[in-house]
């Protein structure tokens, strides 16, 4: 169980850039991830079921089936840049962030806002 959750903490944290996005999948501007931030989101990664609240103040709080970490979150050059203190042992990842049908995706994460 905790080598699945480590891999879906990873997931999380990666939320890298998509690669090429359909016509359903585009990639979100700077203006549009300010509008989408701060807020409360469910995720899922690895299978995992994740809700998130990200705080205007920059703040996270992030929890999954018993386990809480907390963090910080940031927009850099139309870019999200997730770090949470714990999981991804306090790594930084910077990522674009494209939209699908209603959710949001990222390199094996997807979330949505609550």
């Amino acid at each position: 169980m905790k080598k699945t959750l480590l891999a879906g903490v990873t997931a999380l944290g990666i939320i890298a850039s998509a690669g090429i996005a359909s016509a359903e999948q585009r990639p979100i501007s700077g203006a549009e991830l300010a509008q989408l931030f701060p807020g409360s989101f469910h995720a899922i990664a690895a299978g995992l079921s994740i809700r998130i609240t990200a705080r205007g103040n920059g703040t996270l709080s992030g929890q999954m089936q018993g386990y809480k970490d907390s963090g910080r979150w940031t927009l850099s050059r139309g870019q999200l840049c997730i770090t949470w203190n714990k999981w991804m042992n306090g790594k930084t990842t910077c990522s674009m962030v494209v939209a699908d049908n209603g959710w949001y995706r990222g390199n094996g994460v997807k979330f949505r806002k609550l």
